[in-house]
Formats: C-alpha cells, sequence, structure tokens
C-alpha cells in the first residue's frame, strides 16, 4: 500500500473507534433565518444517535422561505419523517 492510503485507513479506524454518546438526545429541527432583507435560509437538520446530516436552501422573500419550511415540516416519506421535526423561524 502507499504512504496515502495507510494513512486514509488510520485516520478511518481512528474515527469509528471514538466513543459514542449512548444517551445523546436527539434534534430535529427545520429553521427559517433571515441572513439580510432580501435573503433568507431555510435549514433543515438531523442530529440523532446513528448519524449526522443538514441541507439548507435559500429564498429571496421570507414569505417562500416560510411555506417552504411548513410545507417539509408536514412531509413524511420513506426515509424521513418531518412531522417530528420541530418548526423555528428567527
Amino acid at each position: 500500500m502507499d504512504k496515502v492510503r495507510i494513512h486514509r485507513e488510520m485516520l478511518k479506524h481512528a474515527w469509528f473507534s471514538i466513543p459514542r454518546d449512548e444517551n445523546k438526545e436527539e434534534v430535529r429541527l427545520i429553521t427559517v433565518k433571515s441572513e439580510s432583507k432580501d435573503w433568507h435560509v431555510v435549514k433543515i437538520m438531523t442530529d440523532v444517535k446513528s448519524y449526522y446530516s443538514s441541507s439548507s436552501q435559500g429564498f429571496r422573500t421570507l414569505s417562500e422561505a416560510i411555506k417552504y419550511a411548513k410545507q417539509r415540516n408536514k412531509e413524511k416519506d420513506g426515509i424521513n419523517d418531518y412531522t417530528k421535526y420541530k418548526l423555528i423561524i428567527n
């Protein structure tokens, strides 16, 4: 194996060896934040025992951002149940 591959394997082993908090509080949020008067961001964050995930989407108007966040908060598909997410509008 070359040096880079060995180094990557060592880092991967170290990362997966880190103890995880078994009593971690699960966080599921959909937030709407106004970055400026004409830019608003909707961020969906999932931080649970098994994984962390976040995504964001920008909008020109606050009403579009709120509409999108409320729509996502009602969605329930095979992978994510967004009805369990807390909706926060800043």
